[in-house]
């Protein structure tokens, strides 16, 4: 007996030993003193209640604001995004919410870009250990991290100084990360340790940044491409199921949301409405319903690209019309019908002529030269006609292309300047209409 008690308490002796070390190395090695979850993670642990939890990646956290939604709705709210939140990170801050709160509805946010992840293919694990890190010890914690990848990747998640461990050896780095955590504001979790020029933690999981996107000066690698639905991982979809098993076997609400994105991405990929047929018909037959405000009406968020901070998120102006919005409608003051059109090409089809941007993909032509080819992004498909014009950094203003119907042109790589690009409706030659563009 005295034997069975020796082993037990040098077990435990042992695990407290690991756990000790673990976090003296993690306090010395891991920089996290600008984490916006590790102060999120420390207020959902620290509510009294959380009533609606909203989930999802970065449009999520840069989208619902719970103060608005707290008053409006008469309730408790919390936001709990993460950057790069892949749904197996969902339904892990699901799983740790519930089980310290009563939970009694959850907003999904279905960003489109995190349904390709495949979890034992990844190779950058950031996305992951910001959930895991800030979240107590749990057995489904360590399912999470052990289902987040391959076993290559397993010493990193388990044993979090591993990550960094050779900065050990330097005496400078690791003195100046110990002042840093020594500081008030960093031990009391303060919003304001963690604000940055244009951009600050406001409270309960939501992060505002007042960056704003003037007359869709768009010029980017995004939207180049459609969406690709056969790329969708399996891992995506078995995530989505046991979402909604949880939610059904813990009698949640479930609703799966869409914030709004810029119209430049959505009309530059062309098939948005595929996804949402799709995720459609993953939920019919169940009790969760799915509301995408990509396919909202001017007349409630308008179509500006002031109210975003980049081609994929809210800015915090955004982020206010859109919770006010949602909460009208949660509130029943707004009706579906009122709403939404019935789909994202409808939505297209009423909206003015509009160039919201040019989108980019390099490549090299026949004689091995780069060359980037510029697809001009509008709300009008066919009907436009387009003249273009480079001024660029240095030289004189050069034409492109004369009024067509053409959105397609090239330029060399390392061209800087500003495109002008008029346009006007193939039968309407007299009402014009122009945008630069910075490149």
């Amino acid at each position: 007996m005295k034997r069975n008690v020796r082993c037990i308490l040098s077990s435990l002796l042992f695990c407290a030993a690991l756990i000790g070390c673990g976090k003296f190395f993690r306090y010395i090695l891991i920089d996290d003193t600008a984490s916006y979850t590790r102060v999120a993670f420390h207020e959902m642990y620290d509510q009294d209640n959380i009533d609606i939890l909203f989930v999802g990646s970065s449009h999520c956290y840069r989208s619902f604001i719970p103060k608005i939604f707290d008053e409006k709705l008469e309730v408790n709210t919390f936001n709990g995004g993460t950057s790069a939140q892949n749904l197996d990170g969902s339904f892990m801050v699901i799983k740790e919410t519930a089980r310290y709160h009563d939970v009694k509805h959850i907003y999904l946010e279905l960003y489109y870009n995190v349904s390709f992840a495949t979890y034992k293919a990844r190779t950058e694990m950031t996305q992951t250990y910001i959930i895991s890190d800030y979240l107590r010890p749990s057995l489904d914690k360590v399912q999470y991290l052990l289902n987040a990848s391959a076993k290559g990747h397993y010493p990193n998640s388990f044993i979090l100084a591993r990550r960094n461990w050779y900065q050990f050896f330097d005496a400078d780095c690791v003195k100046d990360l110990i002042i840093k955590k020594a500081s008030d504001a960093y031990k009391n979790y303060e919003y304001a340790y963690i604000t940055k020029e244009s951009e600050w933690y406001d409270g309960k999981g939501y992060v505002a940044n007042k960056g704003v996107i003037e007359d869709w000066n768009y010029f980017s690698k995004d939207g180049w491409s459609g969406i690709n639905l056969s790329n969708i991982s399996e891992d995506w979809f078995r995530s989505l199921e046991d979402i909604i098993a949880f939610c059904d076997e813990r009698e949640i609400a479930l609703t799966l949301i869409s914030v709004p994105m810029p119209n430049y991405l959505l009309a530059g990929d062309g098939n948005y409405d595929e996804y949402v047929e799709l995720v459609q018909s993953l939920i019919k037959g169940t009790n969760v319903n799915y509301y995408d405000f990509n396919l909202c009406k001017e007349k409630y968020f308008p179509n500006t690209s002031s109210l975003f901070r980049d081609t994929h998120h809210l800015n915090c102006y955004g982020a206010e019309i859109f919770s006010y919005l949602l909460a009208d409608f949660i509130n029943g003051e707004i009706s579906e019908e009122e709403l939404f059109y019935s789909s994202y090409d409808e939505k297209l089809e009423n909206l003015e002529p509009t160039v919201f941007g040019i989108s980019y993909h390099d490549s090299k032509n026949n004689n091995g030269e780069l060359v980037r080819n510029c697809k001009i992004v509008s709300s009008v498909s066919d009907d436009l006609e387009y003249e273009i014009s480079l001024l660029p950094t240095e030289g004189e203003s050069s034409k492109i292309q004369d009024f067509a119907n053409n959105n397609f042109f090239s330029i060399v790589p390392e061209e800087h300047g500003i495109i002008t690009i008029k346009y006007r409706l193939s039968n309407s030659p007299d009402e014009i209409w122009a945008v630069n563009i910075f490149i």
